[in-house]
């Protein structure tokens, strides 16, 4: 099923174009990768109300990717085992567990 049209008003129809420096236009696309937003909705919310809040994230590190890596494995392979067999596998609880933990214990460090 297809999601539902958004209201006349909530369209993004109109364009307006600007002329920028390559300077101007890269502090611009930096701004915005900064505030992990498209160039677009950076400068929307600029225009509009002359502030964007820039979150902070935190960098993880290498050995936190091969750990989710690894809850994904076993959790791929549990959601196998309860298509197959259309029973819930044990091991389907305890990788949801370690997912849960993992995006909890990210949550805490940022």
């Amino acid at each position: 099923m297809a999601r539902p049209r958004k209201g006349r008003d909530d369209q993004l129809s109109e364009m307006l174009r600007c002329r920028l420096r390559p300077a101007e236009y890269l502090r611009i696309r930096q701004a915005a990768h900064k505030a992990n937003m498209s160039v677009s909705d950076y400068t929307r919310r600029m225009l509009l109300t002359g502030t964007v809040v820039v979150k902070k994230t935190r960098t993880l590190g290498p050995e936190v990717f091969d750990e989710l890596r690894r809850i994904g494995i076993n959790l791929n392979q549990a959601v196998h085992k309860l298509h197959a067999t259309g029973l819930i596998p044990p091991e389907l609880a305890r990788a949801a567990a370690a997912v849960e933990a993992a995006i909890l214990d990210i949550a805490d460090g940022a």
